[in-house]
Parts: structure tokens; C-alpha cells; sequence
């Protein structure tokens, strides 16, 4: 998530000019006097969306009769695999009684921006299936609250209201399916889709929209694809290591 925090704070910083030119209004070429400028302007927004989406899988392995594979879906070592790319990860609800269906954690994902300390906290609902031969896993997000030090006052007052502009809907299924082979496979598929309500006074309506939808998702498309398959051959590891008993 604060990966999506940086793209804002970018696209913030390069629409300066945009901003500038919506707040003098002109006239032939001329700045309106201050007397022929609307006092009051209604808050109008334009929506903007980013969306990418992956699917990725390990190499194959066989799961062992001794510790099935459906068990390791449900080990916490598991689940702080596959929320590794995080700064940090923790569960909520410890007092969740052993073998329960659902799980909520906190990951912790920092924000770059220059001079600044910033840090996205983001709740997961997690969902266990832990069958013995085809285990899944279903992993959405909740709303993220930023935390925030340093850094110019006005990044630090657009992320403590980042939620009031922006949606974040990520989901993530892991499953387990056979090749060709008989070996068996961890794949997750992924999507994350970030929306925008943009005012207006940052993105006029001259300005096209398009381009900043098409980088901000290749942007979230690198990202998929750069992490969820080293995500998952820790995942494929960590199961054979724990299988083993090593």
C-alpha cells in the first residue's frame, strides 16, 4: 500500500504547474482581477483508476504425507511469508481460538518520499482453507491509516487525509494445483485496483486523464510482477523446511 501513497505524492508534486494555472484563471491572455473570480467554488473531483493484476507460480515440489501441505497453509511462518515484502507484519487477533478459519493481521509498508518518515498500516482479513491435498488462501485488505514525521507540511497533511481521496481494493488467492508431472504448485493470483477522486484544482479537465491512469498501472504491474514470484519460491522453501522438520 504505500507504494500507492508514493504515486500520489508524485503525481502531486509534478501537477504543480496544473494547479497553478487553475488557480489564476485568465482572460485573454490576462489574470482575472480578484473581483471577477467566484468567491465560492463547489469541490469537484475527476476520478482516476489504477488497476493491475498478476498470477504467478512456484516450481514444483511433492508435499510430504508426514506434515501435508494443507497444515503449513495455516502456520503463522507461512502467512509472514507471504506478507514479507512488508516492513513488518503482526497478527491482531492472538486470541483467535487454534484452527480458525479466519485471521486479521497489520502489515506495515513505508512511503518514500524525500526528508520524510512516513509508514502505511493496513489490516488483512485472511481466509483458511487448510485441506490436506489443495489448501487456499484468501488475503484482502482493509482501509490503511499513514503515520507520518517529517518531511514538508503539506505531504504531511495530504497523507494523514490520503483516505478521504483515495480506494484501495487488493485481493490474493493461493492455491495449490498439480502439472503435468504430478509435482504439485503454489500459485497466487493477485489484483489491486486504486482509485483516485482527483479535485479538480490538481487535475483540470484539459488535462487528459489517460496518461496518469496508464502509468500508475504499469507502475502497480511492476511491482506485482517483481515480487509475488520470489514471494512464492520463500513459500515453496519454507513449507520443505518445515516438512522435514529442519
Amino acid at each position: 500500500r504505500g507504494t500507492v501513497e508514493s504515486m500520489l505524492l508524485m503525481f502531486l508534486r509534478h501537477s504543480s504547474t496544473a494547479f497553478t494555472l487553475a488557480r489564476a484563471p485568465v482572460l485573454n491572455g490576462h489574470p482575472l482581477a480578484p473581483a471577477t473570480r467566484a468567491r465560492h467554488h463547489a469541490v469537484v473531483a475527476r476520478e482516476i483508476a489504477f488497476v493491475a493484476q498478476s498470477e504467478a507460480r512456484c516450481e514444483p515440489f511433492a508435499a510430504t504425507r508426514a506434515r501435508p501441505l494443507g497444515d503449513w497453509f495455516a502456520q503463522e511462518d507461512a502467512l509472514r511469508i507471504l506478507m514479507s515484502q512488508a516492513e513488518s507484519c503482526r497478527r491482531l487477533d492472538e486470541d483467535a481460538p487454534p484452527g480458525s478459519e479466519t485471521q486479521r493481521w497489520e502489515v506495515v509498508t513505508p512511503i518514500e518520499f524525500p526528508g520524510m518518515v512516513a509508514r502505511s498500516v493496513t489490516p488483512m482479513d485472511i481466509r483458511v482453507d487448510a485441506a490436506a491435498d489443495r489448501p487456499t488462501l484468501s488475503i484482502s485488505s482493509g482501509a490503511s491509516e499513514t503515520q507520518c514525521s517529517g518531511g514538508p507540511g503539506w505531504a504531511q497533511a495530504l497523507l494523514s487525509r490520503i483516505g478521504e481521496i483515495a480506494t484501495t481494493v487488493s485481493s490474493n488467492t493461493v492455491d495449490v494445483q498439480e502439472d503435468e508431472g504430478g509435482g504439485l504448485t503454489v500459485v497466487s493470483r493477485v489484483k489491486l485496483t486504486v482509485k483516485l477522486s482527483i479535485p479538480t484544482l490538481l487535475l483540470p479537465p484539459f488535462v487528459p486523464a489517460g496518461p496518469f491512469e496508464r502509468s500508475g498501472s504499469e507502475s502497480l504491474q511492476k511491482l506485482l510482477d517483481r515480487d509475488m514470484g520470489t514471494v512464492l519460491g520463500r513459500f515453496r522453501e519454507g513449507y520443505l523446511t518445515w516438512a522435514t522438520g529442519d
